[in-house]
């Protein structure tokens, strides 16, 4: 096996942040201009490849998530119902079981004050912001193979006929 130059493996580190190719082969210093290309010319690399799977079974092993884990995690989030927070105020939704509280990944508190028929009224306002059922889904998808039919629909098979050209040209 090649050794990788401190590039590549720096690629290498920089996609197991967002597994974003491109922004891994940018982050990596790799022209920004040419970034996707050569994104993509990386993850061809088998050695690429080969280091980002070490890497991968690196983070598994030091968190100790099994991919049933995270398959599991993200069910739970693309079956989730956020009903149970509608309305809530700041202190229920701390109260909340932490499988509820694990699905918030944004949150907002504003207090407004207002007056109404002479009466000074304070109402506060919680906006939550829950992990995206369809990328979970999506994740899932993608772990799980669901999309590797599609992908072997898309290989290119192309067949070339040669045509006589009967005299015409």
């Amino acid at each position: 096996m090649k050794k990788l130059t401190p590039r590549q493996k720096r690629f290498c580190e920089e996609y197991m942040v967002d597994l974003n190719a491109t922004q891994a082969a940018i982050r990596a210093n790799y022209a920004e201009s040419g970034a996707r290309t050569q994104a993509v010319r990386l993850l061809a690399n088998d050695n690429i490849q080969n280091e980002i799977s070490k890497l991968k079974s690196e983070a598994s092993e030091i968190l100790n998530i099994t991919k049933q884990d995270t398959l599991r995690k993200l069910n739970d989030w693309a079956s989730s119902d956020i009903t149970v927070a509608l309305g809530l105020s700041v202190e229920e939704i701390k109260n909340l079981p932490l499988e509820i509280r694990q699905l918030i990944s944004g949150f907002k508190h504003t207090r407004r004050r207002f007056t109404r028929n002479g009466e000074t009224i304070t109402e506060d306002v919680v906006d939550l912001k829950f992990v995206n059922k369809e990328t979970a889904q999506d994740m899932i998808n993608r772990h799980t193979g669901f999309y590797e039919k599609d992908n072997e629909q898309k290989t290119n098979n192309i067949i070339l006929v040669k045509l006589p050209d009967n005299g015409r040209g």
